[in-house]
């Protein structure tokens, strides 16, 4: 099966003469001493889609911290202080205070677990729900729009070149001893191919939503 790479060459030749003339005027992305020209254009990407947005109050009045527990707790809910402690890569104790916070503020609400009382499972609340909910579908609403604009043949190349460079993202953490979690084929709220809803916490985009200081 052809990976990614054999996909885009087979793209970008079956486009050669049509952007010749495109091609023979461009120049090759120039690197700096410090950093590669991805960085500018990833940068680029996040500034159009994520950063300049408006956060909303509610989020951006949020710590950083307290905000991907909300964020883990909305996109994975019903799991343990343990499950989120590993997702989020802090202590069990950090976890505790930062939901007792998001209680106190009316964002997540803790449940007992049906089969165990002691074991303690995370939700957001109504509330919670509500304001999230809002950001999800700015975000979800904007991307829409950019997606729209693109022509059938651009939204293949796009998907398949973000796919590459995730998986070389994913290989250089693999090599340096910090690999993900296997990334599931939905995302946490969204359907599979078998029509199964996902359920594993997936640290998603809008985990950027709120604006970026002093940027």
């Amino acid at each position: 099966m052809p990976n990614n790479q054999d996909k885009l060459t087979e793209i970008a030749e079956a486009d050669s003469d049509d952007n010749e003339s495109t091609r023979h005027s461009s120049t090759k992305p120039k690197a700096s001493e410090d950093e590669p020209p991805l960085g500018r254009a990833l940068f680029r990407v996040m500034r159009a889609l994520v950063f300049e947005d408006k956060p909303l109050a509610e989020l951006d009045a949020l710590p950083l911290a307290q905000l991907r527990l909300l964020m883990a707790v909305y996109y994975g809910p019903d799991a343990t202080m343990k499950d989120f402690s590993e997702r989020l890569s802090v202590s069990q104790s950090t976890v505790t205070q930062l939901a007792e916070r998001l209680v106190r503020k009316g964002f997540i609400e803790r449940r007992a677990d049906s089969n165990d009382r002691r074991v303690v499972r995370l939700h957001t609340s109504a509330y919670g729900q509500t304001i999230v909910g809002q950001a999800d579908a700015l975000r979800k609403a904007t991307l829409r729009k950019v997606w729209d604009s693109c022509h059938q043949h651009e939204q293949v190349k796009l998907i398949l070149a973000l796919d590459m460079l995730g998986e070389l993202g994913e290989k250089v953490r693999a090599a340096e001893g910090r690999p993900l979690r296997p990334m599931p084929e939905a995302l946490p709220g969204q359907k599979d191919e078998s029509g199964t809803a996902a359920q594993e916490q997936t640290n998603p985009v809008n985990l950027m939503t709120r604006r970026v200081r002093g940027r």
